[in-house]
């Protein structure tokens, strides 16, 4: 920062050197951080060159925080009733066991679809180990599912984070690349916990991550942060639906052991109508709580009723808090030919189908529906399960179906519908998809075959 601004006013090493009556040598080893600048040096530069205190804090920055630098505990309350996920919990372990040893820095990407308890997990781990940290820990709620859909900009992330160290508001630089200077010449000699909840996709969080040894930075998102993977060498864990077994565990800790206890199969059932996703059996389970008469049966009545079901999957208190809330959130972050492919597979019956079997519905050749599916994959939309095979759950199902019922006209659903059929009636013969660029044809026919069966 020093070298910055000196260049910015044109002025020489020698100039400075002068007129602060330091020698340029000991000023160039501070530029090049070589030397660790003393509390006179540092002020005296910055009343030079009029930083406003920005050099002074950055100076005590580097010399380990060990004067007027707060450690941050910024952790938001966690779930109480938090059950399973101990796999995932033990692999987190792992790789910060593996990190230590290697005396290396630490970045984690948490990925998952909406409402699969991604944050909860974070909050779990960081819980367990945030005592190992002396710099503190750093939590923010990067919004980038935001139903206003404006993600927190990385500088206002710095500024906030530099204030909790207790730097001066004067002390914190305008720019973000200055910020993120001072940000990790904190974290240098403080390893921190840096947790980034719902970040928007890789370029959001990489100005706040810090290459220090003994820091951890775990990214929680709906996206797969291949981008962070390549470039910060980030650890990539993706948080699936639980299994039957923590999904009774979860509906048992929030809804009473008795009443579970009384209806094994009715709450086998109610786990299964919502697909296993900790929002939506937390919401299911609260109602249960709420109205203790009600059986469980009766809870999974309501959810058979697929019109309804995403109605019903809303907290009573805060409707912002419901299954529909968080599929629209990453809906809204489709382009346009991704939401109508998103749409029109709401349309189809099954969980399952073949890439095939989506390019007859939305009319488009095979190989461009494959990237289309490849970016309802990304964002935990679809599932690959296979080659050319996706799957989705009931509840995204639900959503589509209510997506392409408001969005799409009737006549468009029937003609999807139409070519579907047509496609499974023909599969078994010649079918091919609409023609591709570069694809041959003969008598007007594309002749690339396409993998039949569903």
């Amino acid at each position: 920062m020093l070298r910055q601004r000196r260049e910015s006013r044109g002025m020489s090493l020698r100039q400075m050197a002068r007129l602060l009556h330091y020698s340029p040598g000991w000023i160039s080893r501070v530029e090049n951080g070589r030397a660790i600048p003393t509390d006179d040096l540092a002020r005296a530069c910055d009343e030079l060159l009029a930083m406003d205190g920005k050099l002074i804090a950055l100076a005590r920055a580097d010399r380990g925080g060990a004067v007027d630098l707060l450690r941050p505990a910024q952790l938001p309350p966690g779930a109480s009733a938090f059950v399973g996920r101990q796999e995932l919990l033990r692999e987190l372990d792992g790789l910060l066991a593996d990190a230590n040893r290697r005396e290396s820095v630490l970045t984690i990407a948490l990925d998952g679809p909406a409402g699969v308890g991604k944050s909860t997990v974070a909050l779990r781990w960081a819980y367990d180990i945030a005592e190992r940290f002396p710099g503190g820990v750093l939590f923010t709620d990067l919004q980038g599912n935001s139903p206003a859909g404006r993600p927190l900009e990385a500088a206002d992330v710095l500024e906030q984070f530099l204030t909790a160290f207790g730097l001066p508001a004067a002390a914190v630089p305008a720019d973000e690349a200055e910020r993120a200077a001072v940000f990790r010449s904190i974290a240098v000699r403080r390893p921190i916990l840096l947790i980034l909840d719902n970040a928007a996709g890789s370029r959001h969080v990489e100005p706040l991550l810090v290459g220090a040894r003994g820091c951890v930075a775990l990214v929680t998102s709906r996206r797969r942060l291949t981008g962070l993977a390549v470039k910060a060498g980030a650890h990539r864990l993706t948080v699936r639906p639980m299994d039957q077994r923590e999904s009774v565990d979860l509906l048992r800790a929030v809804a009473g052991p008795e009443r579970v206890a009384a209806e094994p199969t009715a709450t086998a059932v109610l786990a299964r109508r919502c697909a296993h996703l900790p929002l939506a059996m937390r919401i299911a389970a609260e109602r249960l709580a709420t109205f203790p008469h009600r059986s469980i049966a009766d809870a999974v009545a309501e959810l058979d009723d697929r019109k309804h079901r995403l109605n019903v999957l809303t907290d009573i208190d805060d409707p912002h808090l419901a299954v529909r809330a968080a599929l629209a959130s990453s809906y809204r972050e489709l382009d346009v030919e991704a939401a109508r492919t998103f749409r029109f597979l709401g349309l189809f019956p099954g969980a399952t189908l073949s890439a095939a079997a989506a390019a007859a519905l939305v009319d488009r050749p095979l190989g461009h529906t494959r990237r289309l599916l490849e970016v309802l994959v990304a964002v935990h939309l679809l599932e690959e399960t296979g080659p050319d095979r996706y799957r989705r759950h009931d509840l995204l199902r639900d959503y589509a179906a209510e997506r392409a019922a408001e969005e799409e006209s009737p006549t468009a659903c029937q003609e999807a519908v139409r070519r579907l059929i047509g496609w499974y009636v023909h599969t078994a013969r010649d079918w091919s998809p609409p023609h591709e660029p570069g694809s041959t044809r003969r008598n007007g026919v594309p002749q690339r075959r396409v993998p039949g069966g569903q």
